[in-house]
C-alpha cells in the first residue's frame, strides 16, 4: 500500500511525466510493444480478460490466432496511449496542436449541445486515448464533472490526478457526488461517465453484444431525472496516428410513463451506439475487467 501511494502521487506522476516528454516517441512506442508481448507469451490475467471480452466483440467465428493478435494489439495500443496522454500539453491542446481530431462541423454541434442550458451526460466506451479526448474538450472551455469508480485502483488515481490537473472536475460516485451530478444537470451543466463495464451486482443484465452483462444504468437515471440528453463519444487513433474523437447525434431519452422500463430501454439505445463504435477497432477497445465474468469465469 505504501508503494501505491507513492507511485500515485503528485510528484512521482509528475515525473513521469516528464520522463514522457524527454522520450523519443519511437521508444516508448516499442517499450509498448515489447510489455504486450510479454504479456500475450505468458498470457498473465490482463491478457486473458482482453482476449475474453474481445471474443464477444468478434464473435464465436474468430480463430485463437485473431483473438490472441487483437488482444496483444490492444496492451499495446493502451501503452501507447498512456504514453502520448503524459506527453500532451495542455496548451497544445488549447490551440489545436495536440494529437486529437475531430470534425469541425461535428465539433461545432455537440459543442452546442453541451453548451446550452439544457445540460447533457457524456458517456463513451474505453477506446483508445477517450482520456486524451476528453482533455481536449476541457481544454476548449467545456466544464466537465466525471463521476469516477469509488475505489480507483492505481492506474486510475494516475489518470484521475491528470485528468484534474488538466481540468476537469473528479467526484468519485457516492451519495454526494451524485446529487452535484443532479445540481449541474439542472444548471445546464455536463457530467461524464463510462458505460462500458460493469460497476454494481444490482445492475440487471443487459443484452451486450449479444450476451447479458451487468451494465451501468446510471447516466440514464441522471438523464430521465433532469431532463437532459445522452451524448456518446468514442475516440479512435487512426492510421497517420492521430487520436479521432467521433460523436454520435444527441439522445433525447424516450419516455412510456413506465420508469423501469425506460431506463432499461434508453441503456439498451445507448449500448447499441457503443457497440458500433468499438466494432470500428476492436483493438482498441482498452476493457481490463471482466464484462462478462460469470460466462468467462471457466
Amino acid at each position: 500500500m505504501k508503494a501505491q501511494r507513492i507511485l500515485g502521487s503528485p510528484p512521482f506522476i509528475m515525473l513521469g511525466v516528464a520522463i514522457a516528454r524527454l522520450t523519443p516517441k519511437r521508444f516508448g512506442y516499442w517499450l509498448a510493444r515489447r510489455m504486450a508481448r510479454d504479456m500475450s507469451r505468458r498470457r498473465n490475467h490482463l491478457f486473458s480478460t482482453l482476449r475474453a471480452n474481445l471474443k464477444h466483440v468478434v464473435g464465436p467465428q474468430a480463430s485463437e490466432q485473431h483473438l490472441d493478435r487483437l488482444a496483444e494489439n490492444a496492451i499495446y495500443h493502451a501503452g501507447c496511449t498512456y504514453f502520448d496522454m503524459f506527453r500532451a500539453r495542455r496548451q497544445d491542446l488549447e490551440r489545436g496542436r495536440g494529437t486529437v481530431r475531430i470534425d469541425p462541423d461535428a465539433w461545432a454541434l455537440t459543442r452546442s449541445v453541451l453548451s446550452d442550458k439544457q445540460g447533457a451526460v457524456l458517456v463513451g466506451p474505453h477506446m483508445s486515448n477517450f482520456d486524451l479526448a476528453v482533455q481536449w474538450m476541457t481544454a476548449q472551455g467545456i466544464q466537465i464533472q466525471a463521476l469516477s469508480l469509488a475505489m480507483p485502483d492505481l492506474g486510475t488515481r494516475v489518470v484521475n490526478w491528470l485528468r484534474t490537473h488538466r481540468g476537469m472536475t473528479m467526484t468519485p460516485i457516492d451519495v454526494r457526488s451524485l446529487r452535484l451530478a443532479l445540481e449541474r444537470l439542472r444548471r445546464g451543466g455536463v457530467v461524464m461517465t463510462g458505460v462500458d463495464r460493469p460497476v454494481s451486482r444490482d445492475d440487471d443484465p443487459t443484452p451486450f453484444f449479444d450476451a447479458p452483462a451487468k451494465m451501468p444504468t446510471g447516466h440514464v437515471r441522471l438523464a430521465l431525472q433532469t431532463g437532459t440528453r445522452i451524448v456518446v463519444a468514442c475516440c479512435v487513433q487512426e492510421p497517420d496516428g492521430y487520436y479521432a474523437l467521433r460523436l454520435a447525434p444527441p439522445l433525447d431519452m424516450e419516455t412510456t410513463g413506465d420508469r423501469a422500463q425506460d431506463v432499461r430501454h434508453n441503456v439498451r439505445r445507448v449500448l447499441a451506439i457503443i457497440e458500433e463504435m468499438i466494432r470500428q477497432a476492436p483493438d482498441q477497445w482498452l476493457m481490463f475487467v471482466p464484462v462478462w465474468p460469470e460466462e468467462d469465469s471457466d
